[in-house]
Order: structure tokens, then sequence, then C-alpha cells
């Protein structure tokens, strides 16, 4: 069963956010509007291995949604 979570943050610093994932061996984050399973947000998409869809930061609210379906 796939659930979206949104959760309120103060990621804020996309700079940060590019740094966090080069360190985590990760792309760096783009710019993007992403198909989530109940719906699209737009905001800074850092892919996870073998996860279907993004991490979406919006640094402009911190506010960050994922939805884990097949994730890990």
């Amino acid at each position: 069963m796939s659930h979206v979570v949104t959760i309120k943050t103060q990621m804020k610093d996309s700079i940060s956010l590019a740094a966090a994932c080069r360190r985590l061996g990760l792309t760096e984050p783009a710019q993007e509007t992403v198909h989530l399973f109940s719906g699209q947000t737009t905001g800074l998409a850092v892919r996870l291995p073998n996860w279907q869809y993004p991490v979406v930061v919006d640094v402009q609210g911190g506010v960050v949604a994922y939805d884990n379906f097949n994730g890990e």
C-alpha cells in the first residue's frame, strides 16, 4: 500500500541539501514537478536508490514530501 507523507521542516537551504546528497553519494537535487502516487508536488527532487518516487524538498516553505511505495 502506498502512503504520501508531508513533513514540515526547516529545510530551506538548497546548498546544504546538495552537499548532503553528495556526501551520501546521491545525484544532485534538481528542481522538478514530480507526480507522486496521489498527486504532484514541485521542489528539489532527490532520487533515492530503489525508490519509485523521489523525495521532493520545497526550500521556500521548508516542506518535504515523499511516497515510499516500493521504497526500501
